[in-house]
């Protein structure tokens, strides 16, 4: 545990500069870019800005090391897991590095170091832990791609504007006990552009190009609407159980023929890919819950495991070697974005004709779709007291005490409250 690798902790000015603390040197410098620094790279993520400061910048830098440590000593990994690992090495160029085993005995290995960051170590975590299969999934194509970003992707977002004595209650790993539940299904197979006529009795697994319309006060507070009018299986039988159950007159209209649907023979359960790594999650967060390491390797996963693969080129790379670029998905690279380094533009691009993604998992749209029908059905049995949704949290105007497994009282957003808008809410001192 001594062993501790040098490396950064940061954070980003509203300069778009990067203030960093060096862990080695105790050195607090404001950099352009952090590309300099050949080490591990930790963000330091905070939700206020009166906490982006020198000196909790350097607190960070001192709560990683005791975070880490208490990984590497848990009881429930047989195989410690060392969040500032540096012993990977990839088999990329002629440098050598020397290292120590567990004995003092020196090893040499020859290639790249593989430096650590939250996202590539939330992602080698889940490596570990995902049943192996996943790496047969086809590939995500563009046209899928497509059908995914046409979708809303966010959560429910609801408020009452006012001031009201409030209740809130909010799930513990939300995502994560979705990506490990029974009833959320991921497909194996490239899905199939296919047509449809008419509204169905009931949606199959896929992404319809559908309005829809409600004057219902009720449903408009639970319901999250696409501006593309783009719904996943899961909003649209949503609507279907609601018109059912609650009498609506929620209105639906098939806007194209097109939809993009996935053969139901070739889906696999969240529980079976991911129950393993969920219990290991459970168990960490048991065994140290103020460790934030545990909720980051947890509650961020799901977004992580949608990261596009990436090549990074510069202006000239990409005009020497002829690169076919455009910020659509019709050229050989897509543009995810344009960062600036030096006198140079730098672009990072995705590969149109080989795996979009890291991980050949179809979670985006569905995810975030199955999630917010989730949230909606709970919300509805106490429909007239909910004052406030956001994602997997609901704020109700009394104790209605729901008994549903990890949805629990939040104390610090429980007590009187003005209700802002729907994201912010502020306590009122009485």
């Amino acid at each position: 545990m001594n062993n501790i690798p040098n490396f950064i902790v940061w954070y980003k000015l509203p300069s778009n500069d990067f203030r960093v603390y060096n862990y080695c040197t105790k050195e607090l410098t404001t950099e352009s870019v952090l590309a300099k620094f050949v080490m591990n790279q930790f963000e330091y993520i905070t939700k206020s800005i009166q906490d982006k400061t020198d000196e909790k910048l350097i607190e960070y830098n001192n709560d990683l090391i005791r975070w880490r440590n208490e990984l590497i000593g848990s009881q429930f990994l047989k195989v410690p897991f060392d969040y500032f690992d540096n012993t990977l090495v990839m088999p990329i160029g002629e440098n050598v590095h020397i290292f120590e085993d567990d004995d003092g005995n020196q090893i040499q290995k020859r290639g790249r170091i593989f430096y650590r960051n939250h996202s590539n170590n939330i992602k080698t975590f889940v490596k570990k832990f995902i049943k192996q299969h996943y790496k047969t999934f086809d590939p995500i194509q563009h046209f899928e791609e497509d059908f995914y970003l046409k979708c809303n992707r966010g959560g429910v977002m609801y408020g009452d504007i006012g001031v009201y004595d409030c209740w809130t209650y909010d799930f513990k790993f939300f995502y994560p006990s979705i990506m490990a539940s029974k009833d959320y299904h991921i497909p194996t197979k490239t899905g199939t552009i296919s047509t449809i006529e008419s509204i169905p009795k009931k949606f199959k697994f896929g992404i319809y190009n559908i309005q829809i319309i409600s004057n219902d006060v009720k449903f408009n507070k639970v319901f999250s609407f696409s501006k593309e009018n783009h719904y996943t299986h899961y909003s649209l039988n949503f609507v279907l159980y609601y018109n059912k159950k609650f009498n609506g007159d929620i209105q639906m209209t098939l806007l194209s023929s097109k939809a993009l649907i996935y053969d139901e023979t070739t889906l696999t359960t969240g529980y079976d890919l991911f129950y393993c790594w969920y219990n290991r999650i459970i168990e960490l967060k048991a065994e140290f819950p103020s460790n934030k390491l545990v909720k980051k390797l947890g509650s961020t996963s799901w977004g992580e495991l949608q990261t596009y693969k990436t090549i990074v080129k510069t202006e000239k790379e990409i005009i020497n070697q002829n690169y076919k670029i455009s910020f659509g998905f019709d050229k050989d690279y897509h543009i995810k974005k344009i960062t600036q380094k030096s006198d140079t533009d730098i672009y990072h691009l995705v590969p149109v004709h080989s795996n979009l993604y890291e991980f050949p998992l179809r979670l985006k749209a569905f995810i975030t779709d199955f999630g917010r029908v989730r949230i909606a059905k709970i919300a509805l049995g106490n429909i007239d007291d909910v004052i406030r949704i956001q994602t997997d949290s609901i704020t109700y105007s009394r104790n209605v005490k729901p008994n549903i497994t990890n949805f629990v009282l939040e104390k610090d957003k429980t007590g009187t409250f003005e209700i802002v808008n729907q994201r912010i809410m502020k306590p009122v001192d009485i």
